[in-house]
C-alpha cells in the first residue's frame, strides 16, 4: 500500500457511473485505497445532487454501498433513497468528498438544461457539505442513444455551467479527462468495463494531486 493518502477519509457518491461492477464503483476505490486513503463509496443510480440531501426514492434501477476496496456484490435493485449528506458526515467524518454527477441533471433529450434546477440542485449539496473538502466530477462523453438522447453538445453545455455552479468543490471536467469520441457505451451513457476504466485512471490522476493538498492542509485547519 501507497501511503501518499494515509490518514485521510475519502467519501466517494454518484449516479449509476459508481453503483454497478466494472463501472466507477471498481475503479476509484480500489484506487484511492492503494494509496493509503480511507474510502467509502456509495452510488445511487438515477440520483440528483438534492437527492442526497432531501432523500428522493428512485425507480429502483440500483443502489450500492462499498467500504473501502471490499468485494462488490449485487447491487440492491429494490427503490432507493440516497443516505441523507448530514447522516454520512456525521458517520464517517469524511476529509474530503468526492461527488460523480452531472448526468442525471442535464435534460438529455430537452430542448435546454433547466439552469435554475441545477442550480438549485447543486447548491442543496454544496451547501450541505458546508466547510467540508469536496471535489465534483462532471460528465463525460457518450454515444447518442434514443433512450437517453445524450449528445457532445449538450455534454458540453452541462460541464461548462456545472464548473460555474460547483464552487466551493473544486471541480474536475470529465470533458477534458477522455478525447471526445473515445468513449464506448452500452446505452449512450453508460461506459463499457474498458472506457470505465479509461475514466476512472483519468480521475485519480486529476484528484491525486487535489487529495493530497486537502491532506497537507488538514492538519493545520483542525489546529
Amino acid at each position: 500500500m501507497n501511503a501518499l493518502l494515509a490518514g485521510l477519509t475519502l467519501l466517494i457518491i454518484g449516479d449509476s457511473h459508481v453503483t454497478f461492477k466494472d463501472s466507477l464503483l471498481s475503479i476509484l476505490p480500489d484506487e484511492f485505497t492503494r494509496q493509503g486513503a480511507k474510502v467509502i463509496t456509495y452510488g445511487v443510480c438515477s440520483s440528483t445532487a438534492a437527492d442526497w440531501v432531501v432523500p428522493n426514492p428512485n425507480n429502483g434501477c440500483g443502489a450500492a454501498e462499498r467500504i473501502g476496496d471490499e468485494p462488490i456484490g449485487a447491487p440492491d435493485m429494490k427503490p432507493a433513497s440516497p443516505p441523507p449528506m448530514a447522516s454520512l458526515l456525521e458517520k464517517w467524518h469524511p476529509t474530503v468528498v468526492m461527488v460523480v454527477l452531472g448526468d442525471t441533471m442535464a435534460g438529455y433529450g430537452q430542448k435546454t438544461i433547466s439552469q435554475e434546477w441545477v442550480d438549485e440542485q447543486i447548491k442543496t449539496l454544496t451547501y450541505t457539505l458546508g466547510k467540508t473538502a469536496c471535489i465534483w466530477v462532471g460528465p463525460t462523453w457518450g454515444q447518442y442513444s434514443p433512450r437517453y438522447g445524450k449528445t457532445d453538445q449538450r455534454t458540453l453545455e452541462m460541464a461548462a455551467f456545472m464548473k460555474q455552479e460547483v464552487p466551493p468543490c473544486t471541480y474536475i471536467d470529465g470533458t477534458e479527462l477522455m478525447k471526445q469520441g473515445s468513449v464506448n457505451t452500452i446505452d449512450g451513457i453508460h461506459a463499457t468495463a474498458a472506457s470505465y476504466q479509461v475514466w476512472g485512471d483519468a480521475i485519480v490522476k486529476a484528484t491525486l494531486p487535489v487529495l493530497e493538498k486537502i491532506k497537507a492542509e488538514e492538519p493545520a485547519a483542525g489546529q
